[in-house]
């Protein structure tokens, strides 16, 4: 996969994509096993975004049962099959369990209902799924055994736990980048550090955008019948060029997520509940607090989400170090014993998420429940755009799906669309994912270890071996980058030569796993900032910028 910008502006496309978080990154895929000519532009890096934002859990939407929302749920639960079935090394089987207190809205006879009917509606969940990827029912357990899998929690009237089985994304920027992969390995031209900075307009009709290089500077005049903007956050900024045609502006609610280095549980994702008082006025069952969830993730644990009204722009949000003690705090007050400090808190995610709206008597945020795709030309004229608003990472595939029919119907095109549903992602072609990792670790060259050899099953599938070639083969990449232990030297050449990095940050945190979880340290960072600096050309003073630009993403405001 490479950045050719030349491409894009030598042809017309039938869609161009704007915005390569996981709903731009989708979109490509379904349009271009359509068989639509796709381009897709990322400002930045793919899912660098709200979409790098995630608590790595692909939902069957259990929760929406308390909203008698079913519609929602089904489309989740048909979207987490689709996504355990496309992509089996980077989305594996997660047990998650909520604790019950005494015998009403959250005790153990109701949340047995509750299972019971997941379990039916979800009854189709482990169709076309290999034995390792399947769902078990969900069930009600003891006290001592809730206890056993999750001691920090309040205890005072706890009488069990309700357990369930969703799914959990190993990691979830390279699930986005292998949708990119397969789109341009279906025909699709990607580009990433290259933002839209105006439409071209022509009588009323959108034909494209003029965009920038944010590596080498110049712009690109690229066009398109059709264009569809998954920009999120920067969907008002982007907009604001329509001028008086523009949409009127979608308020954003900040989402923070924090990294613990330290496992909450050893295997289970667990809910708590807030000490604080929550009102969701579309909630038939209101259970008076926001829930928390708490996340294994690799050696650490992910605790999500604090939401506030956003009143700035995209790109002026950062998360502040007040936001971090404040929503720690809350977490602490939850989870009695847990004790978490701030020095465990190794890494924080932000973003923004699209605002329904705000309680006016309590101040709380309600997230916008449904997807959106907005036909410009019938709610403001503009023909030729296409848009789509949406909140999950889990269903962003199904909603890439019914955008892309919508392109077709606007194209004169008839689009079946199901391909989407059974091809897999690159990489994703492993078969059994036990098996296939038990295949790579008898055949792993030396010197890689077991560990790392797992890391690498699992974050590229069937494209390990692109990994290893990437190097020529020479034992000296296939070292660890310095002061690490499971990254190896042929992932950083590899993902410059192969997977569009551009700078130090798209390395570290979203081609590899030295620094998803924290900072790597200044000798990891110095050792993949050389081996870019090799390829790439960059000269000292280059580095030095890479190198501070990477360590102030983990530092907040």
């Amino acid at each position: 996969m490479q950045r050719d910008l030349n491409q894009l502006g030598q042809k017309e496309f039938d869609l161009l994509i704007v915005g390569g978080g996981i709903y731009g990154a989708t979109a490509a895929r379904e349009a271009a096993l359509a068989g639509l000519s796709v381009a897709l532009i990322e400002k930045n890096d793919f899912a660098s975004g709200t979409s790098g934002n995630s608590l790595k859990i692909v939902h069957g939407g259990l929760r929406y049962l308390q909203h008698a929302d079913l519609k929602r749920m089904r489309e989740s639960i048909a979207e987490r099959r689709v996504l355990l079935r496309i992509a089996p090394h980077l989305v594996h089987p997660l047990p998650c369990v909520m604790p019950t207190y005494g015998h009403a809205i959250k005790g153990p006879e109701v949340m047995r209902i509750a299972m019971l009917m997941n379990d039916v509606l979800s009854a189709d969940r482990n169709l076309g799924a290999d034995p390792g990827h399947t769902l078990p029912m969900g069930r009600v357990i003891s006290r001592q055994r809730f206890l056993d899998l999750v001691p920090h929690v309040e205890k005072q009237r706890l009488n069990g736990g309700a357990v369930w089985y969703d799914a959990t994304m190993y990691n979830s920027e390279r699930l986005a980048l292998a949708f990119v992969r397969s789109a341009v390995e279906q025909g699709a031209v990607a580009a990433n550090h290259l933002a839209a900075e105006e439409f071209l307009l022509q009588e009323g009709r959108v034909m494209g955008v003029r965009a920038r290089d944010g590596i080498g500077g110049g712009t690109v005049e690229i066009r398109a019948r059709m264009t569809l903007t998954c920009a999120g956050p920067w969907i008002n900024d982007l907009f604001a060029r329509l001028g008086e045609r523009r949409p009127s502006e979608q308020p954003f609610s900040t989402a923070l997520n924090l990294v613990v280095k330290r496992r909450l549980s050893e295997a289970y994702a667990f809910g708590v509940n807030s000490k604080r008082e929550f009102k969701d006025k579309d909630a038939l069952i209101k259970k008076g607090s926001r829930l928390l969830f708490v996340v294994p993730w690799r050696d650490y644990t992910m605790i999500g989400t604090d939401h506030r009204p956003w009143q700035g722009t995209a790109g002026e949000y950062r998360v502040s170090e007040a936001d971090i003690v404040s929503f720690l705090r809350e977490v602490n007050e939850a989870m009695p014993g847990a004790d978490i400090r701030r020095e465990e808190v190794t890494f924080f995610y932000g973003g923004l998420l699209p605002m329904a709206g705000v309680n006016p008597g309590s101040g709380d945020v309600s997230i916008t429940k449904h997807f959106r795709i907005h036909d410009h030309e019938q709610e403001q004229g503009v023909s030729g755009l296409l848009s789509i608003l949406s909140v999950k990472y889990t269903t962003a595939r199904g909603v890439a799906e019914a955008a892309v029919r919508a392109v077709g119907r606007k194209l004169g095109k008839k689009i079946d669309g199901k391909a989407g549903r059974k091809r897999h992602v690159w990489g994703g072609d492993v078969g059994d994912f036990a098996g296939f990792l038990a295949v790579q670790q008898a055949e792993r060259p030396e010197p890689v270890s077991e560990v790392q050899m797992e890391q690498l099953a699992r974050n590229y599938g069937t494209g390990v071996g692109e990994v290893f070639k990437a190097g020529g083969g020479e034992r000296e990449w296939l070292r660890p980058v310095a002061g690490q232990e499971r990254v190896l030297c042929a992932e950083v050449l590899h993902a410059v030569r192969h997977e569009m990095a551009l700078t130090l940050a798209d390395v570290v945190l979203r081609r590899t796993e030295l620094g998803s979880g924290e900072y790597p340290g200044d000798e990891a960072a110095a050792d993949a900032a050389a081996i870019m600096a090799a390829e790439l050309g960059w000269d000292a003073q280059r580095i030095q910028r890479e190198l501070a630009d990477l360590k102030r993403l983990y530092q907040p405001a």
